[in-house]
C-alpha cells in the first residue's frame, strides 16, 4: 500500500482535548468501525496494526522504556493523502509520536515518567483518516490497544533539595528520608565536598551536616546508591556573618624580635593568634631567609597562646629572619609573621703565633709558643682545643679561658717528613664545653725553610785538579756561619764564598782520588742532603766511528761513565754509546719523538724532551725509566737540531716550549729535576735554543732567527733569577760552544767572546776548501776547535778537518786567532752530499781533560783524540766564510 508521506502526528498532550477533536470530526466510538452513514473514502483499502496489547514495566521515579505499534496499509488503491493520530485513553501514557517509516507508520508509545508505585491500565487509540479533521476513517481505523502500565517501588530521596544556613562559626543539618526500591535492603550514602558530612544512617534515611565555612554561599551534592539505582540530594548552603565575627587568623604582634649574644639563647616570647570560628587547629612551620636555620622553637600552649624561643648557640654576630608561618586549614588564609633576632658578638680573643719559620738560624727551641684562649664578654668558660696536624703537639687540650695557656711545640720527627720550602698549616679548633659560642679556628702555619744541597758542578774533576766549583741548594741566606754549617768528608774547601740564598763557591783543593761528599749541617737535626765531588780519571783514547744513522738532538759526554748520550728523532730514542775498549757499545730506550738529551748536574739523571710534550728521565747506568712528566708543549724538528735543551747547575733543565703553567712570567720554561715540576724563568725573554757552559753556570740564549729585527741574544748566569740581552748586541746564531765555566763563547763558527762578552778574536780558516761546521771550546776555553767539511765543489778535499785555534789571549794588534794546527777524520758525522735534505750540522763535545773530542749527526759518532802533534802549524790563515745551511 502506498502512504502520503503529508502526514500530520499529534501528540497526546490531552486526551481530552484529542477526544475532542476526534468527535468534532465525527471519530472516537469503539471497535474501529467507520459511522454507517459515511461512505467509505477509499473503496478496498483497509490498515491494520501489528500489536493487540502493551504492558510496559518499570520502577517509582524511573524512565520506562517505549514501545512501537506499527502500522499497515492493503488493498486497493490508497488516498492520494492519510493523516493518521492517537489517543490516550486511559492515564499512563506521555506521548504517542508517529513516524512513516517506507509503507509503514510506526507509533512510538512514552509512559509517564515519575509514576507513582501502582498498576495503571488503559489503551490507545490509533487512527488512519482521509481528511485532516479525521471525518473519514479508512477501513480498519480506528483500532484501539490496551495497556498495562506495571510501576515497582522504587529508590527515592526526601527532599531532593536542601537549604541550610548558619552563622559563621556555626554547623547546620537536616534529615533525608529514603524509599528503598523492591527487593534492595541496603543503601550508601556520600558527599561530593569535604564540608558536607553524613551521618546517622538508618534503614530508612540519613542526616546531612555542613560544617563550621567562612561567610559565603556553597553548593553541595548528597548521593544515595542502592543496588543499581542512585539519587541525590542537592544542598545549598549560606554561611552568614555579623560584626563581631573573626574571617580571618590575627596574632597580636605583627612581628616578633629577639636579642642574644652568640652562643646564648634569648628569652622566650609569647604570641596569643586567634583563629576564625571555622578554622582547624592552629598549625605553624618556619621558613628561614638566608643560610642559617634551626635558632627558633615553637610551642602551642593554653588560649590560643605560641611560645617562641631564639637561640643563638650556632649563630655569629649578626641578625638572622625568618617568618612564623600560621595556617588553619583550607578554608582560611594563612598569615606569616616575621620573626628576627640580633646576634650580638661573643668574641673569641686568640693570642699565639701564628707563623713559624725553621730555617737554618732556627734552633729546636724556637720552634713553638704559647697560645692564650679567652671570650672577655662571657665569664669563664671550658674550652676544648685540637690540632688538624700532627706536626704540631699541644700540650694540654683542655682548660678555662683567662687561666689556662697552650704550649705549642712542632714535632722534629714530623717536621722531617714535612716538604721543604713549602708552607704547611695546622688548624686549631678551640670550642666552648657548654656549646654557648660557636667554635673558633686559629691557624698556625710552620714556614719551612731548612737549608738543602742539591748539585755541585761540576760534579766531576781530574786528579790533583784544584779549582771553584759552585754548590746549588736554597736557604743558604738563613745560615750564619757557612765553614760552621758545612761536612766535608775527603778534602776541605779552602774558601767558601755564599754567592746568594741558592749558591756557593767552594775552592776545593787537590785530591789524587776518591770522592769529597760535602753534607749541611742544622740545629733542627733535619736531613739537608750531601753533595759528592768525584775524582775521574779519564783514559787515553783511540779514534773510532760507530754507526748511527737518523738526525740527533743533542750530545752529551758522561766522563764518570765513559758514555755518550743523544737523542735519535728518528729512531724515536735516547742513546748511550758506551766505550767498551776500543769500540762503543750503542744501547737505546724507546722515546717516541725524542728531541733532546741533557745530564743532571750530579750525573744521576738523564733527561729526555719529546715533541710530544713529555720530559722523560732515565738512569743513565741502566736506561731504565725514571719518570715521565707532561709539558704544555715542547717544539720539535727533524733534521739534527740546534740545542733547544740546556741543563742548569740548579737542576732546571731549558727547553724550547711551553711549560703548561703559569706561574712566573716569561717565554723560558724549564723542568726541575728537584721539585720535578715545571715552571718559567721571569721576564720578557724567550727561549728558542741555547749553549750552557760545561759546568752549567753560564747560559747564551738565542730567542729567534725569524724576525726582523732580530731579537737580541741573552744570557743567564746560575746566580739570575732573569736573563738579561747580550751587551755587544748579538742576535743569534746556529752553532756555538762554551768552555767548561764559561770563560770563552764561540759564536758560529766566526768569533771567540770571553764570559763578558769581549772580543778575544775572529776565526778565519787558512784553506778554501773547507768551511767551518761544528765549533768546540777545551774545557778551559784556551783552545777553539772549529770541525770543517771540504766544499762540495773544491774537487780535492775528501775528509772532514778539524782546526785548532788558540783562544787563550785577547788578540791586541790583530784579529784572527793564532792557528795551531789541524788533523783530519776519517768519517763524516753527517751525510754529505748534494740533497736538498742533507743536513751537514754535526753536534760536538769534548772530554774534560781536553784530549777526546766527540761528533754526532745523522751518520755516525765519531770518538777523535787530539793528537799531542798537529798538521800544518805554519800554513798561513785566511779567514772564509761560506753559507751553512741552517
Amino acid at each position: 500500500m502506498a502512504i502520503s508521506r503529508n502526514l500530520l502526528s499529534w501528540k497526546v498532550a490531552a486526551s481530552v482535548a484529542l477526544a475532542a477533536i476526534l468527535t468534532a470530526c465525527g471519530g472516537g466510538g469503539g471497535g474501529g468501525a467507520s459511522t454507517p452513514s459515511a461512505p467509505d473514502p477509499a473503496p478496498g483499502f483497509s490498515v491494520s496494526i501489528d500489536r493487540t496489547e502493551l504492558k510496559f514495566n518499570g520502577d517509582e521515579g524511573s524512565t520506562i522504556a517505549s514501545q512501537v505499534v506499527t502500522g499497515s496499509g492493503s488493498g486497493g488503491t490508497p488516498p492520494a493523502t492519510i493523516y493518521t493520530g492517537g489517543q490516550d485513553l486511559g492515564t499512563a501514557l506521555s506521548e504517542v509520536l508517529v513516524q512513516v517509516v517506507g509503507e509503514q507508520v510506526r507509533f512510538t508509545v512514552y509512559p509517564k515518567p515519575q509514576l507513582a508505585a501502582g498498576e495503571y491500565k488503559g489503551s490507545i487509540r490509533l487512527f488512519a483518516c482521509t481528511d485532516e479533521r479525521c471525518t473519514q476513517h479508512i477501513k480498519g481505523s480506528p483500532a484501539e490497544v490496551p495497556y498495562t502500565v506495571t510501576i515497582a517501588k522504587g529508590l527515592k530521596v526526601t527532599p531532593g533539595t536542601v537549604q541550610l544556613s548558619a552563622m559563621a562559626g556555626s554547623r547546620a543539618s537536616a534529615n533525608i528520608a529514603v524509599q528503598l526500591p523492591s527487593g534492595v535492603s541496603t543503601f550508601a550514602a556520600t558527599s561530593n565536598t569535604s564540608w558536607l558530612q553524613i551521618s546517622n544512617v538508618t534503614s530508612n534515611g540519613f542526616s546531612i551536616t555542613a560544617d563550621a565555612k567562612a561567610p559565603g554561599i556553597y553548593q553541595g551534592l548528597a548521593t544515595v546508591a542502592s543496588g543499581n539505582r542512585n539519587a541525590g540530594v542537592v544542598v545549598s548552603y549560606e554561611v552568614k556573618a555579623d560584626g563581631s565575627t573573626i574571617t580571618s587568623i590575627t596574632p597580636d604582634r605583627k612581628s616578633v624580635d629577639f636579642t642574644a649574644t652568640a652562643g646564648m639563647n634569648s628569652d622566650s616570647q609569647s604570641l596569643t593568634v586567634a583563629v576564625p570560628a571555622w578554622g582547624k587547629a592552629l598549625a605553624t612551620s618556619i621558613q628561614y631567609r638566608g643560610n642559617a636555620s634551626g635558632w627558633l622553637s615553637v610551642a602551642p600552649a593554653a588560649n590560643g597562646k605560641l611560645t617562641l624561643s631564639a637561640s643563638a648557640a650556632t649563630l655569629a654576630a649578626g641578625n638572622y629572619q625568618a617568618d612564623l608561618l600560621l595556617s588553619a586549614g583550607q578554608d582560611v588564609s594563612p598569615i606569616s609573621v616575621p620573626v628576627s633576632i640580633n646576634v650580638l658578638g661573643a668574641n673569641w680573643a686568640i693570642a699565639g703565633p701564628s707563623t713559624i719559620t725553621a730555617d737554618g738560624s732556627t734552633a729546636a727551641a724556637q720552634l713553638g709558643g704559647k697560645l692564650s684562649i679567652d671570650i672577655p664578654n662571657l665569664p669563664v668558660q671550658d674550652w676544648t682545643v685540637s690540632s688538624s696536624a700532627s706536626w704540631l703537639k699541644l700540650s694540654r687540650t683542655t682548660g678555662a679561658t683567662r687561666t689556662n695557656q697552650v704550649d705549642l711545640t712542632i714535632d722534629a720527627a714530623a717536621l722531617a717528613q714535612l716538604e721543604n720550602f713549602a708552607s704547611h698549616t695546622a688548624e686549631l679548633t678551640i670550642s666552648l664545653v657548654s656549646g654557648k659560642v660557636f667554635p673558633t679556628k686559629f691557624a698556625v702555619t710552620l714556614n719551612k725553610r731548612v737549608p738543602q744541597l742539591h748539585f755541585i758542578s761540576p760534579y766531576t774533576r781530574l786528579p790533583g785538579e784544584t779549582g771553584t766549583y759552585i754548590v746549588r741548594g736554597r736557604g743558604f741566606d738563613s745560615i750564619a756561619d757557612a765553614a760552621q754549617a758545612l761536612r766535608f768528608s775527603g778534602v776541605t774547601a779552602t774558601r767558601i764564598t755564599r754567592v746568594n740564598d741558592t749558591q756557593l763557591e767552594l775552592a776545593m783543593p787537590a785530591q789524587q782520588q776518591g770522592n769529597t761528599t760535602i753534607s749541611l749541617t742544622n740545629s733542627l737535626g733535619s736531613d739537608s742532603g750531601s753533595v759528592t765531588l768525584k775524582v775521574v780519571a779519564q783514559p787515553a783514547q783511540v779514534y773510532a766511528a760507530a754507526t748511527t744513522q737518523g738526525a740527533k738532538g743533542g750530545i752529551v759526554f758522561d766522563a764518570e761513565r765513559q758514555a755518550v748520550y743523544t737523542a735519535n728523532k728518528t729512531l724515536g730514542a735516547v742513546m748511550r754509546f758506551k766505550k767498551s775498549g776500543a769500540n762503543w757499545d750503542a744501547s737505546s730506550a724507546s722515546v717516541p719523538r725524542a728531541e733532546g738529551v741533557a745530564l743532571s748536574p750530579d750525573g744521576k739523571t738523564l733527561l729526555v724532551t719529546a715533541a710530544s710534550g713529555q720530559v722523560v728521565l732515565f738512569d743513565p747506568d741502566t736506561l731504565t725509566q725514571q719518570g715521565s712528566y707532561k709539558a704544555g708543549y715542547i717544539d720539535g724538528y727533524e733534521l739534527n737540531s740546534l740545542p733547544n735543551l740546556v741543563m742548569r747547575n740548579d737542576g732546571k733543565a731549558l727547553f724550547n716550549g711551553y711549560s703548561g703553567v703559569e706561574g712566573g712570567s716569561g717565554s723560558m720554561p724549564y723542568f726541575d729535576l728537584v721539585t720535578r715540576k715545571f715552571g718559567n724563568i721571569g721576564g720578557s725573554y724567550a727561549f728558542g735554543w741555547a749553549i750552557a757552559s760545561g759546568d752549567g753556570s753560564h747560559i747564551n740564549i738565542v730567542q729567534s732567527a725569524s724576525y726582523t729585527p732580530a731579537p737580541p741574544m741573552v744570557t743567564l748566569d746560575s746566580n739570575d733569577t732573569v736573563a738579561k740581552p747580550s751587551s755587544v748586541g748579538l742576535s743569534f746564531w746556529y752553532e756555538a760552544a762554551q768552555s767548561l765555566r764559561g770563560e770563552r763563547f764561540v759564536e758560529g763558527t766566526y768569533t771567540v767572546w770571553d764570559r763578558d762578552f769581549n772580543i778575544i778574536g775572529k776565526i778565519s780558516l787558512p784553506e778554501d776548501g773547507y768551511y767551518g761546521r761544528t765549533p768546540v771550546l777545551s774545557p778551559d776555553g784556551s783552545r777553539a776547535y772549529i770541525m770543517a767539511y771540504p766544499s762540495r765543489y773544491s774537487g780535492t778535499a775528501t775528509k772532514p778537518r778539524v782546526y785548532v785555534l788558540d783562544s787563550s789571549t785577547r788578540m791586541i794588534t790583530t784579529t784572527n786567532l793564532p792557528l795551531l794546527g789541524y788533523f783530519d777524520l776519517a768519517d763524516y758525522p753527517t751525510c754529505n752530499d748534494d740533497r736538498y735534505e742533507c743536513n751537514t750540522r754535526a753536534l760536538g763535545t769534548i772530554s774534560p781533560d781536553g784530549k777526546t773530542l766527540f761528533f754526532v749527526g745523522d751518520t755516525k759518532l765519531v770518538v777523535a783524540p787530539i793528537p799531542p802533534v798537529l798538521n800544518g802549524s805554519r800554513v798561513m790563515m785566511r779567514r772564509i766564510v761560506l753559507p751553512a745551511k741552517p
